[in-house]
């Protein structure tokens, strides 16, 4: 299960990604454990859903960690009684993959 994407961009600093995160943010407090520095960028939310998919950049020099920080979200969510988490991630990640592909046949 996949539970954020690396966006295209040209910066030379960071690097713009979009997860999934559930509207109390539990994420966040990953970030912070593991002093993930990130820029904020947006977010977007459907009407009735507990998740959001979160748009931010993060310095490069911390890349690693912040992937790692969103593998163990996905346990967190698990284990705070989130058990549509995985099933969210699927459908927010089947939606991107078909826009992805719609794009590259234009």
């Amino acid at each position: 299960m996949k539970n954020y994407w690396k966006m295209s961009d040209f910066s030379l600093f960071a690097v713009p990604y979009a997860y999934v995160d559930h509207s109390s943010y539990l994420a966040d407090q990953l970030f912070v454990q593991n002093k993930i520095t990130m820029k904020f960028k947006g977010e977007m939310v459907k009407d009735g859903s507990s998740y959001c998919i979160v748009f931010c950049k993060v310095l490069k020099k911390d890349v690693a960690r912040f992937e790692e920080a969103l593998e163990r979200l996905k346990d967190k969510m698990l284990l705070l009684g989130h058990k549509d988490y995985p099933d969210a991630c699927g459908e927010i990640a089947k939606m991107i993959e078909e826009d992805m592909k719609a794009r590259m046949r234009k």
